[in-house]
């Protein structure tokens, strides 16, 4: 295996890890010449400039300057001064973060550094998982929950087996919620977004109870009507001559309600018990309302559907308008999920987590048992006014976990943290989809074209132990590792279509999938501290996401169950960085760089001509590059504050022979693997993956200053991403285009602190950017690996567009 670093982003890093060390003598240097206890007072009060930043990113809370980790940390006060509330407004402070819904499978796509997982199959974990409170949820569709009364939210970055050992070899966003407070407080902040005629409203409670309980009750809801507009007709008629009906004049609106109480227990100073538990409800028009149409290149107008001409509102470009409609109420008959025809998404999830940390006087036991469960249905419509083809879902999972870690506190230099972890998952998936226009069967009574019920259950057992050394005072050696057994039961079967599609997707096709695969991922770091301010690392790193079957396969006469299976997806490589706070505690400045291998990357893709999602494993996938942020807070502008951050990402893929996008043709490099007379795969050696921008990145500042006796604040974030391809089967006709987004906020808040009113802009350039895509069905796709192919036009995921927001918050 072979690891190098790019020379030019080597250099970057070098020079300011070389430069860190004069700072850093600098600050040395006036520190000793001021007396101590004073010299103490003077650094806590120009650290508190800067923010005290607290992740736990190892499983223990520790200062982000001491944690050997690849790591972005935002706080609550961070996410509430652009009022972000869900994870895709969170990726735009992340850089080579890319988040957007999706309309089937798991509902998610989420990349980081160019590693990520689509959502085409139910089947699939995400590569960059979610841990919310301690418990694993990797399942995708968690990036439609709101995200209110956060304390934080730490974006970790590469393989992250040993403390989180649950499909995070692309990365793990680690939420934190906030805890009861030992005095009462309580408050809440309402708002309304112009673009979206959004109102939203959320509040919280919390205190003691008695000497030893404290509680917290935190509520959020939302309403919104959409920033996105709807061009369809009022009322038109399908292929059939059958009544369709726009949707509404907007699309995009949401209604959530959310809550979530915590118990916080400390029945002595050796013990504490923590309860959360939460609900959320979240109804909606359905994700495909956030696609827009793009023809592919050489057409001006776009295609026809099964020679049904498009319609004159659909457009070939991503510019905020669309054409969204109803499907015809006779295509509801015995079709599952459909309700009236109106398009939704209705998604309801709760869960409970236990946490209990146990302190003895040579170790301390931390212990977390879960509990989530979800539960979606939907009906989409993805062809748009002309063609109003949909399909349906239903989404139905539980997941019940325990964790337990040992921690010794010897005096001597050598510690260890050791523990295990299982959990049980059960998962219902069931889709029906409409994709002809055709008449209600009169022998099976429905105009479905096929029907499709999966389900799988999952345990995962794994056992993780490190050992830390410190070989001097300043010097720290840690290393462990996480054994993990997975074992996967999936089923596929269909029930009966339209009897025009029996051919096709025959009723009582039944696979059977049995799926376990074992791992042993390594971790080994060696980390060093000058002085309390610096810290340099060097780790390497291995990373594990368990195989299974693919849930959305197609059930055709030549469905297969190895057809359905793809393997474990594996990481590997190293990690360098330096944390240090210089400049007399005006900076912290953090760089790392980077090379990581992925082995049998887990990729998917559709197929517009068999309707198929297609799962397989990459042979290679290789990201390298360097990241560096900071936070200047200047001693001579009282009130200013000044960050940035900067990645480069250099990834590629090497011994990957995949599929052929739809249409390419020989001359477009579809050249392997014949099958028919024609070519399917072409060679992917040397090309990015999707969703991976070479350059992005963030700067901005905050001012705060008086005005009489209220305090004002201003703030402005630029965010710059370069192009990148956003299909999985890389067409060249799906590139995003470089994009520059710009944040502002404007506050005043009363002279006790008790109130604040704040106008605040998000995407003030609005930029409509594309998150993922996938070929439209029957306009095209045809002629692939020949000489004469026709590319399909696509239906691309755009992320929020523009808003303003007028806010009111206010503190009892």
């Amino acid at each position: 295996m072979k690891f190098y670093f790019n020379t030019t982003a080597m250099s970057v890093v070098t020079l300011a890890m070389l430069g860190s060390d004069a700072i850093l003598g600098m600050a040395n240097a006036q520190e000793q010449t001021t007396a101590e206890v004073e010299a103490a007072q003077t650094q806590e009060d120009k650290l508190a400039r800067l923010g005290v930043v607290t992740v736990s990113a190892r499983r223990r809370d520790e200062s982000i300057n001491d944690a050997p980790v690849a790591i972005t940390a935002l706080d609550g006060d961070q996410l509430g001064d652009y009022a972000i509330d869900d994870f895709s407004d969170i990726a735009t402070q992340v850089p080579t973060m890319v988040v957007g819904r999706g309309t089937s499978g798991t509902g998610a796509s989420i990349f980081l550094r160019g590693v990520g997982s689509t959502s085409l199959s139910a089947g699939f974990d995400q590569s960059v998982s979610i841990n919310f409170d301690g418990v694993p949820m990797s399942r995708g569709r968690e990036i439609i929950l709101s995200q209110y009364d956060i304390e934080r939210v730490e974006v970790l970055k590469g393989p992250q087996a040993l403390f989180f050992g649950k499909n995070t070899t692309g990365g793990l966003i680690n939420v934190v919620t906030k805890g009861p407070t030992d005095i009462f407080e309580a408050g809440g902040r309402v708002g309304y977004g112009f673009e979206a005629d959004k109102i939203y409203g959320e509040g919280f409670v919390s205190g003691p109870l008695t000497d030893t309980l404290s509680a917290r009750l935190a509520v959020r809801a939302v309403d919104s009507e959409g920033a996105f507009e709807n061009n369809a007709s009022l009322v038109s008629t399908d292929p059939l001559g059958r009544t369709i009906r726009r949707t509404s004049e907007k699309r995009g609106g949401e209604e959530d309600l959310s809550g979530r109480f915590t118990l916080d227990w400390t029945p002595s100073e050796f013990a504490n018990l923590e309860l959360k538990v939460g609900a959320s409800s979240h109804e909606d028009r359905g994700a495909s309302e956030l696609v827009e149409r793009v023809c592919a290149a050489g057409r001006t107008t776009p295609a026809t559907a099964n020679g049904v001409p498009p319609s004159p509102n659909s457009g070939c470009t991503i510019d905020g308008v669309s054409d969204y409609v109803t499907i015809p109420q006779e295509v509801t008959i015995n079709y599952p999920f459909a309700r009236d025809g109106e398009p939704y998404a209705d998604f309801n999830s709760e869960y409970g987590i236990l946490t209990g940390s146990f302190s003895f006087d040579t170790f301390d036991i931390d212990t977390i048992t879960g509990y989530y469960q979800f539960e979606q249905q939907d009906l989409n419509n993805v062809g748009g006014e002309s063609y109003p083809a949909t399909f349906t879902q239903r989404a139905d999972f539980s997941q019940a976990s325990q964790e337990i870690r040992f921690t010794t506190k010897w005096d001597g230099p050598f510690n260890l943290m050791f523990g295990g972890f299982y959990s049980d998952e059960d998962f219902l998936f069931y889709s029906s989809a409409y994709i002809f226009p055709v008449p209600v069967d009169p022998v099976q009574n429905t105009a479905r074209t096929f029907v499709r019920n999966s389900e799988f259950e999952a345990t995962t057992t794994s056992l993780f132990a490190e050992a830390r050394y410190d070989l001097t005072d300043t010097l720290e050696l840690s290393g462990g590792a996480r054994w993990s057994r997975v074992e996967r039961d999936s089923l596929q079967f269909s029930a009966a279509p339209h009897s025009n599609f029996a051919g096709a997707f025959p009723d009582g096709v039944r696979l059977e999938d049995e799926f376990s695969d074992e791992n042993v991922s390594p971790q080994v770091t060696l980390r060093w501290k000058p002085s309390v301010n610096t810290t340099w690392y060097v780790s390497y790193k291995e990373g594990f996401k368990s195989g299974g079957y693919n849930l959305s396969q197609s059930l055709t006469p030549a469905a297969s169950v190895a057809a359905g299976e793809y393997d474990s997806e594996t990481a590997q490589g190293f990690e360098v960085g330096l944390r240090t706070i210089a400049f007399d505690q005006q900076l912290r400045f953090n760089a790392t760089a980077y090379d990581f291998e992925y082995d049998n990357l887990q990729v998917q893709k559709f197929d517009p001509v068999t309707i198929g999602q297609i799962s397989d494993n990459a042979g290679s996938l290789t990201t390298k590059g360097v990241e560096v942020d900071f936070d200047f807070a200047p001693n001579a502008v009282e009130g200013l504050s000044i960050r940035g951050a900067l990645a480069y990402n250099d990834a590629s893929y090497s011994d990957y022979v995949g599929q052929c996008f739809g249409g390419q043709t020989i001359a477009e490099g579809c050249t392997l693997l014949p099958n028919n007379g024609a070519f399917t795969s072409r060679d992917y050696d040397g090309l990015t993956p999707p969703k991976s921008p070479e350059w992005s990145g963030r700067f901005g500042g905050s001012y705060q200053f008086p005005i009489g006796s209220l305090t004002a604040q201003l703030s402005s974030d630029l965010t710059y991403t370069s192009e990148y391809n956003y299909t999985d089967t890389l067409r060249p006709d799906s590139i995003q285009d470089a994009f520059t987004k710009i944040d502002a906020a404007f506050s005043i808040t009363g002279p006790t602190d008790q109130w604040t009113v704040s106008l605040i802009g998000r995407n003030l350039t609005d930029e409509l950017v594309a998150s993922s895509a996938n070929d439209i069905p029957f306009t095209g796709g045809a002629g692939t690996g020949t000489t004469s192919g026709t590319r399909s036009d696509m239906s691309a995921q755009v992320a929020n567009p523009r808003e303003v927001y007028l806010e009111l918050s206010y503190r009892f």
